[in-house]
């Protein structure tokens, strides 16, 4: 294998047509100038002047190609980026290229055209890239591109140099302007953090008499004035204190539209056609919630349905919600005919396990075709709808569980 590699490497080394194309791209206007005038000067009859700029052109073409070849430095390129960016946004990434080289670089453009015309040995220049990352997922950043036009501009070598750096391409958050069911989503969204961030609570059941260590918030002051003594409001159930959200992973294939063969050559991070639309767009969900949640004073629990490694994430109000976002840029699509069984017991057991917790499940599923038994109370959200799981709605599809066993007997 390795041997075979090393024969593909070679002859693509040695392959013409690749000299031809790379020869190509490195004319400049004054090298193709420079090219005319050489032969201009074959088509006059030969003298003195004529001979002699002939000589002059082809010397000129010739030295400054291979000088412009070999002038390029060794160059290494530091980048400095976020962890993780919204896809389809521009993210500015700042880089520093450093001359590990004997050679200095002269006459290099960065990127867009920003201009280097010194770089001594070791020495270092800082520069900014556009990055727009279009698909979700894990990516490097594109490599740096740094070209020279030594000597006298006649040339132009380009090369390509990575720098070794990963970025999570998170799902890209939603805007309530042109998003129906987002702006219906939002607004439930807020209700549930400002109720958790002010501590309220669900049922009150009466008053009882002052315990030591209770919170503030529980005392009946209007109570306490009228009997003269202290009085706390009593209630069943406390309120949630966070919101868990659960986002299903396992959907059923989608089959993108047919796309041109010219997308092929687009490299992995653009290719906008091969995504699974519908989980993107849960995954859009998931993320904008999180941010709506985090910012309006709620803790969020992450948790992936189908996830080997049976991770939960937690940020808590006002926090950095980096991992979750990080979570959601690294999930992959699960075939729900091939899901594990035991993921999907341990998925049921800890959504009757949440406690006091707001829960909202995520998925591309309707919510009649999971089969687990879901609590009252939850949310299900799909990338058409938001529904509530009501008791009555539980009770009925128990029933007809168990009618579909006594049939099955």
């Amino acid at each position: 294998m390795k041997r075979r590699n090393a024969l593909i490497g070679l002859l693509q080394t040695l392959n013409p047509i690749r000299w031809a194309l790379a020869f190509r791209r490195s004319l400049t206007g004054a090298s193709v100038t420079l090219l005319l005038m050489g032969i201009v000067s074959l088509n006059i009859v030969w003298g003195y002047p004529w001979l002699g700029m002939f000589a002059a052109c082809v010397s000129l073409f010739v030295i400054g190609w291979i000088v412009n070849f070999l002038s390029m430095p060794a160059i290494h390129v530091s980048v400095s980026a976020p962890r993780w960016v919204a896809a389809g946004t521009f993210l500015p990434v700042s880089i520093r290229l450093s001359n590990h080289g004997r050679l200095p670089g002269m006459d290099l453009r960065v990127e867009t055209g920003l201009p280097c015309d010194w770089l001594a040995p070791g020495g270092e220049f800082p520069a900014v890239k556009e990055v727009q990352l279009a698909k979700r997922g894990i990516w490097p950043i594109p490599p740096i591109v740094v070209e020279s036009y030594f000597p006298f501009y006649l040339f132009r070598t380009r090369r390509e140099f990575d720098s070794n750096t990963l970025i999570a391409v998170t799902p890209a958050t939603l805007s309530s302007d042109h998003d129906e069911l987002w702006r219906m989503l939002q607004t439930t969204l807020k209700g549930i953090a400002a109720r958790i961030a002010q501590g309220d609570q669900v049922h009150y059941i009466g008053s009882r008499e002052y315990r030591e260590g209770i919170s503030v918030r529980r005392w009946d002051f209007s109570s306490w004035a009228r009997l003269g003594r202290p009085i706390l409001r009593e209630f069943s159930t406390p309120a949630a204190r966070s919101v868990c959200i659960w986002v299903d992973n396992a959907c059923v294939d989608f089959q993108p539209p047919r796309r041109p063969f010219y997308r092929g050559l687009l490299p992995p991070w653009r290719r906008l056609d091969e995504v699974h639309k519908p989980l993107e767009r849960v995954l859009s969900l998931a993320a904008s919630s999180i941010e709506t949640l985090v910012r309006g004073g709620s803790a969020v629990t992450l948790s992936i349905t189908h996830d080997p490694s049976h991770r939960s994430l937690r940020c808590e109000a006002g926090g950095d919600p980096s991992e979750l976002f990080i979570a959601l840029a690294s999930i992959a699509r699960v075939d729900p005919m091939t899901a594990s069984k035991q993921q999907v017991a341990r998925w049921s057991q800890e959504l009757h396990n949440s406690g006091n917790e707001a829960v909202i499940v995520y998925s591309c599923r309707p919510r009649d075709e999971v089969v687990v038994t879901l609590p009252p109370g939850l949310r299900w959200v799909t990338d058409r709808e938001v529904v509530t799981v009501e008791q009555d709605a539980i009770a009925a599809r128990t029933i007809i569980d168990q009618g579909s066993k006594v049939e099955s007997v």
